[in-house]
């Protein structure tokens, strides 16, 4: 009994007129003993919170009410045994086609990406599905947090969007449990501890990789016209390193809005890189800093005004500022949304209204790998969630990448792709649903840049900017192509890129 089934029970509970009551397998696979140790461990090493999914709580499960004589509606089967439980219509999750927490590990173990399925005696040809985000693949409990918390989220969506009498009861066979025990968690802690080992000393060889900004000038052509093109590169410097850059002309001239993240004050602050008349760019100087981190500093104009949606969900918050005096002032005006982890929160206006775009944290998940979407029928209107919300639980598809693009009559949503590590890269997907219900979407470009990650583009008024991530960049100028997708390619990695995820640089990387 682990906390991520208390999260399950109190959000059902939460739903006026729910009734929630427990049961017991006929068999009991609690977490072998070296795994035990293991989570405990890292808890310790990585000073992560105690309250984690994998955490005992069996007060509150045996607080429910015992399950009675009558046939309830939907039973969550958390056990999985291969013997369905009697219900009108049953959830059973798989990690990776095996029923319990270990077959995210089993996943981990041999370096493959996490897949939940829910399967749904309502709907048996089609399982509910979910990518969760691997924060630290060699951290068996941030992982276990971000997977399980999705799938919290995944068995809430299902639930609340398949209420009808399941039509056929019959569950297939689950498959044979996966043997994961004591000698195999610390043979994976041993090969763990070793290859961290040796890449600390190549970082400390080679310095850490750090975040800078790219960008280029061309008011006939972007990169998705060109295909190629070269952007010139521009870091923080020792002290601070630069990403999420927004471009934005005002009386002519043009600025780029960034992520600084300072080192000293480890928070990121917004920062404005002014650009003389033939594009050479400036020092960074900060516009917005608050006592929490910010980042993505989403900057747009409006009714005459230039407003800032900077991403701050360490906050809680929402908030949207005002450009008194612009470039270098600004007001908070507004507290669009609060008690919400929403974060790289991307508004997308229609005729009547705004949608606003953003990757949410639930519970101990990754904020990569969530997608919710609110309407509001005005920029501080108040927000209605999405009626099918959370849209999208993908580490590839779901945090947003930047602006929207409106191109040839179609709207493309810049992508972070963080399925094998935050910041890989930047895939557009096409808008081809999108109302109360609905949302539907499509990859269809990537960009490629190299050896580098990316996970931001923006272009305005002839000003295009990407961020990269690297150890070294060593020329001033580093091209970068965009890659139409053909419509059966799938959303991968490019073959030979660097994955960004180095947790013991003691650089943190950028939310």
């Amino acid at each position: 009994m682990f906390r991520w089934h208390a999260w399950l029970a109190e959000a059902v509970a939460a739903v006026p007129g729910q009734e929630i009551s427990r049961t017991f397998a006929t068999h009991s696979r609690p977490l072998p003993l070296g795994v035990r140790l293991l989570l405990d461990l890292e808890r310790t090493i990585y000073r992560l919170e105690r309250d984690g999914a994998t955490e005992p709580a069996e007060p509150a499960i045996l607080a429910l009410a015992l399950q009675g004589g009558d046939v309830p509606d939907v039973v969550v089967d958390l056990g999985g045994d291969g013997v369905p439980p009697a219900g009108r219509r049953v959830l059973t999750p798989l990690f990776n086609g095996i029923p319990g927490e270990i077959g995210v590990m089993a996943a981990l173990t041999e370096r493959r990406e996490i897949l939940v399925e829910l399967h749904d005696t309502a709907r048996p040809q089609r399982p509910w599905t979910a990518r969760p985000a691997s924060q630290d693949r060699e951290v068996f409990a941030a992982t276990l947090d971000g997977a399980l918390s999705c799938t919290v989220g995944l068995i809430l969506k299902a639930m609340r969007e398949e209420r009808g009498t399941a039509v056929d009861n019959a569950a297939a066979p689950i498959s044979a449990h996966t043997r994961f025990g004591t000698a195999s968690s610390l043979a994976w802690a041993s090969a763990t501890v070793a290859a961290k080992a040796l890449r600390l000393l190549g970082i400390l060889a080679k310095g850490g990789k750090a975040w800078r900004i790219g960008w280029r000038l061309d008011g006939r052509a972007s990169l998705l016209d060109r295909g190629e093109a070269g952007f010139r590169v521009l870091t923080g410097g020792v002290s601070s390193y630069l990403a999420d850059p927004f471009p934005f002309r005002h009386r002519g001239r043009g600025f780029i809005f960034v992520e600084q993240y300072l080192y000293s004050k480890k928070k990121g602050c917004i920062a404005v890189v002014p650009m003389d008349r033939h594009g050479v760019a400036g020092p960074p100087e900060i516009v917005i800093e608050e006592p929490h981190h910010l980042s993505y500093p989403m900057v747009f104009e409006q009714a005459g005004q230039i407003w800032m949606i900077p991403e701050a969900g360490a906050s809680g918050k929402v908030t949207l500022y005002r450009a008194e005096e612009f470039p270098y002032r600004w007001k908070r005006e507004a507290d669009l949304a609060t008690g919400v982890e929403d974060y790289d929160v991307t508004p997308l206006p229609d005729g009547s209204g705004i949608w606003f775009f953003a990757a949410q944290r639930l519970w101990r998940s990754s904020s990569w790998d969530v997608l919710n979407i609110y309407r509001a029928d005005s920029l501080t209107g108040d927000w209605t969630p999405h009626g099918a919300g959370p849209v999208l639980f993908d580490a590839a598809l779901s945090r947003p990448a930047g602006d929207f693009i409106r191109r040839d009559g179609q709207i493309l949503r810049p992508v972070q792709d963080c399925a094998r590590g935050y910041g890989c890269a930047v895939t557009f997907c096409r808008i081809d649903e999108l109302d109360a219900f609905q949302f539907v979407q499509t990859a269809v470009g990537r960009i490629r840049a190299g050896p580098y990650g990316c996970h931001t583009y923006n272009r305005r008024d002839g000003i295009e900017v990407v961020d990269l991530f690297a150890r070294t960049i060593d020329s001033e100028e580093v091209t970068i192509s965009y890659v139409p997708l053909p419509a059966a390619e799938p959303v991968g990695l490019p073959s030979g890129f660097v994955l960004p995820n180095d947790p013991v640089t003691g650089l943190p990387a950028p939310v």
